[in-house]
C-alpha cells in the first residue's frame, strides 16, 4: 500500500484488499469494473498501446464477489456509480439490486462513437451507470438529467484504455459526497478517481491489479503534490 497525502493506492486483487478494509468506512463508490467483455477491437490490435484487461472476459464471479464486498464497506446511507455497458447490463443491473436500491440507470453520451459491426448495427456512443444507495442519500448539488453529455477522452491522451473523463467523475463525486469523504474505486486503472476526489478535498482508497496502471497512478498522482 502506498499513502500519498489523503490518497491509499494498494496493488492487488481487489477482493483480497477490499478484505482487509473495515466494514462501513466508505463514503462513496465511483468505480469501473470489467464490462465482461473483450475491449481490444479489431481496429485497435495492431498498434494498441496498451495492457490486455485483467479479468475481464467472462468473470461474472468477480464482479457479484465485488458488489457485495462495496456493499460492505460502504457506510449507511451513501451511494455507488458503477459503469457498465449495454452488453451486459441484465447482469450487471439484476447483481446490483441484491445490494444497492437502484436509482437511475445514466446515460453517458460521449458524443464520439465507436465501431462495432460497421454494417450491421447503429454506431453505439454511450455508456451506462448504474447509480444507488445503500439506505438513501440526497444529491448536494441542483439536480441534473440522467443522461450527460461528456467528451470521451481523445485516444491519443489515453492512459489507459477505458480511462474515464474527469469531468465526469467530478459530477458524480460532487453529487454524492462531501469534503473529507472517503471515496473508493476497486478498480482505479490510472487513478484518474482519486485525482478528482483530491481536487474535490475528498480522501481516496484505489485498488489495481496491473502493475503498468499502478505505477501510472503513482506517477499522476505524485505529480499532484510536486
Amino acid at each position: 500500500m502506498i499513502y500519498i497525502n489523503n490518497i491509499k493506492l494498494y496493488k492487488g486483487d481487489c477482493i483480497e484488499v477490499m478484505g482487509e478494509l473495515e466494514s462501513n468506512s466508505v463514503d462513496l463508490v465511483v468505480t469501473d469494473p470489467p464490462y465482461l467483455m473483450d475491449y481490444q477491437s479489431n481496429r485497435r490490435k495492431k498498434e494498441d498501446r496498451f495492457n490486455k484487461i485483467k479479468n475481464d472476459k467472462g468473470n461474472y464471479i468477480l464482479i457479484q464477489e465485488y458488489l457485495e464486498e462495496c456493499h460492505r464497506i460502504m457506510k449507511d446511507n451513501t451511494a455507488i456509480y458503477c459503469f457498465c455497458s449495454w452488453h451486459n447490463i441484465d447482469f450487471f443491473k439484476k447483481e446490483f439490486e441484491k445490494y444497492f436500491k437502484l436509482k437511475n440507470i445514466i446515460v453517458w453520451n460521449k458524443n464520439n462513437h465507436g465501431t462495432g459491426d460497421l454494417k450491421g448495427s447503429y454506431a453505439p456512443r454511450h455508456e451506462f451507470i448504474l447509480f444507488g444507495h445503500k439506505g438513501r442519500t440526497l444529491l448536494r448539488e441542483k439536480r441534473i438529467a440522467d443522461v450527460i453529455d461528456c467528451a470521451k477522452i481523445p485516444s491519443k491522451k489515453l492512459t489507459h484504455p477505458t480511462e474515464k473523463p474527469q469531468e465526469l467523475l467530478e459530477i458524480f463525486i460532487r453529487q454524492s459526497s462531501d469534503v473529507g469523504n472517503i471515496v473508493f474505486d476497486g478498480f482505479m486503472g490510472t487513478g484518474s478517481c482519486g485525482i478528482v476526489a483530491n481536487k474535490l478535498n475528498r480522501k481516496f482508497i484505489g485498488i489495481e491489479l496491473d502493475e503498468d496502471y499502478f505505477n501510472i497512478t503513482k506517477e499522476r498522482i505524485g505529480k499532484v503534490y510536486q
